[in-house]
């Protein structure tokens, strides 16, 4: 990889950090100042639905440069928008292929990235602790679904306005639903992230029907 790749990532990285700071700094200090009185989860909302909006924003963009060019544009299946992901989109975001690539009958796939670069600085897990992102829709962050599954952290795991591995998790999240809503508009897909001790990042694209 040349020298000026790894400045572009670089400073690509720093970007986006800049950007999740912003986010969280601009939702922790409103909701602290509202009149409103704002419990510590409701502030947590009300980050990560501004990560994911923001995510959502940059992935859109970041469609119309990756895509263009593609010959199969608008005739995407699971399998294409996995690969495609894995390689074409990764290698431009972070400058390498996915490490890991694996599936389940064509419908569900698990993106495994180690020691992800926008990850990189922070603190390591420890023990069995595992960071979950819930599992988000391509048509809207669902409150209930935060509730139920973990969307919104503790206070205390964050130290003032500090941005922690789940906010990285949920902005990148957004943009791989960005991404791939342009690629398979009109398909069914969930997509969420998972980050555990071995320093593994899993990103799941399931493309499975929703049950009734």
């Amino acid at each position: 990889m040349s020298h000026n790749g790894l400045v572009s990532e670089s400073v690509v990285a720093a970007l986006n950090m800049e950007l999740i700071s912003y986010v969280v700094v601009r939702h922790t200090f409103r909701g602290e100042d509202s009149l409103i009185d704002n419990s510590g989860n409701e502030i947590e909302l009300n980050i990560h639905k501004g990560l994911e909006g923001l995510g959502l924003l940059v992935g859109l963009r970041l469609s119309e440069r990756l895509l263009y060019r593609q010959p199969s544009f608008g005739e995407w299946t699971p399998p294409g928008v996995s690969q495609f992901v894995a390689r074409q989109f990764w290698k431009t975001a972070f400058g390498k292929r996915i490490d890991r690539l694996m599936h389940m009958n064509d419908i569900y796939f698990c993106l495994i990235d180690k020691n992800f670069r926008w990850l990189q600085g922070f603190p390591k897990m420890r023990g069995e602790r595992i960071v979950s992102t819930t599992v988000l829709s391509p048509y809207g962050y669902s409150e209930e679904t935060v509730a139920e599954d973990e969307g919104a952290s503790p206070r205390t795991e964050r130290l003032g306005s500090v941005p922690i591995h789940k906010d990285v998790l949920i902005y990148t999240v957004g943009i791989l639903k960005g991404l791939i809503r342009v690629m398979y508009p009109t398909g069914s897909i969930e997509i969420h992230a998972n980050l555990n001790n071995e320093n593994e990042t899993q990103f799941v694209l399931d493309f499975r029907s929703p049950t009734a």
